[in-house]
């Protein structure tokens, strides 16, 4: 009996024994175990930190894309509306240029004077052309066909010949100034009837007619210049008054100023028959009185006779611009 319970002791002393030294050996496998469990997360932990890493660098990648993409679409943007910009300024200025070719103005534009034809008629000549001729077309009034004028009571010049003088040089000064200039007389031995002065500057389809002539009066006072147009009644070329009352009024005015002389203003009458035939704008222009002693002498001098053509023609230049 005591043999048995020594052999139970000694039994029991091996089994607990045997499980200290199992719990042993598994304890350091599960520790083992356990520090692998960490080793690997640890190295999943680092891992996931790698690749956190490469996503935060994906995605910075990515915005900095965004926003190069974005700035990329800003700048296409900028320069397509730059663009489109410059092409409306460029077709803005074309339509002004356009436009601008030909700019709007309130004011008459001045006749080109090289486009113009002007007729001068030296009044009377010294052979005075016989006949009478209708007063104007359809008329059955005659005048004389022309007259031998008047003549200087100081200077005992003929009208004739001061007119011709004077014709010569506003020929000249016209001429100067661009117009193309045709005379109905150039010397004083032609006779030239009324109906065939005015025919001169209806044929050449003139753009002014220009009457030259010296007064003469029984009163030796008398001074001064004056123009001669048709009446707004004229039987003869009645849509020809504004044109020739507005020559008239430019050529007197003109006139009186650069010569310092009296202004007698328009006569308007329809009784002087190479106003009447004529198809033309026309005035008879009476440059001062033959029949005054003073103003006789003065009309002989190159220097009046200069201020006479240079008022005329400023008359001509005046009535053109105000077409």
């Amino acid at each position: 009996m005591k043999n048995l319970k020594k052999i139970l002791a000694l039994f029991c002393a091996v089994l607990l024994l045997t499980g200290c030294l199992g719990k042993t050996d598994s304890e350091p496998e599960k520790k083992t175990e356990t520090t692998g469990q960490a080793a690997e997360t640890e190295q999943t932990k680092e891992e996931g930190q790698t690749e956190e890493g490469e996503t935060t660098e994906t995605r910075e990648t990515d915005e900095e894309g965004k926003i190069k993409e974005t700035q990329t679409e800003k700048d296409e943007t900028q320069e397509t509306s730059e663009t489109a910009t410059a092409e409306t300024d460029l077709a803005e200025t074309e339509a002004v240029d356009t436009e601008f070719v030909e700019p709007a103005s309130s004011e008459p534009k001045p006749a080109d004077a090289n486009a113009l034809t002007i007729v001068i008629d030296p009044g009377h000549s010294g052979v005075v052309a016989e006949g009478s001729e209708p007063l104007g077309p359809g008329s059955g009034e005659y005048k004389a066909a022309d007259a031998s004028g008047t003549r200087g009571v100081s200077s005992g010049m003929a009208e004739y010949e001061l007119t011709l003088a004077v014709s010569n040089q506003l020929k000249a000064e016209l001429e100067n100034r661009g117009y193309t200039v045709l005379m109905t007389r150039e010397s004083n031995d032609v006779p030239v009837s009324c109906v065939q002065r005015a025919n001169v500057a209806n044929d050449a389809g003139a753009a002014a007619f220009i009457r030259i002539h010296a007064d003469g009066s029984e009163n030796q006072s008398a001074q001064g210049a004056m123009t001669i147009c048709t009446t707004p009644q004229s039987p003869f070329v009645p849509g020809l008054y504004a044109s020739s009352r507005s020559l008239s009024d430019c050529v007197i005015s003109n006139l009186c100023e650069a010569a310092g002389c009296v202004n007698r203003g328009v006569w308007e009458t329809d009784s002087m028959s190479g106003n009447n035939w004529c198809q033309v704008p026309t005035t008879l222009v009476e440059i001062g009185f033959m029949t005054n002693p003073d103003e006789d002498m003065l009309m002989q001098t190159a220097e009046y006779q200069a201020k006479i053509v240079q008022g005329i023609a400023d008359g001509v230049d005046a009535f053109f611009e105000s077409e």
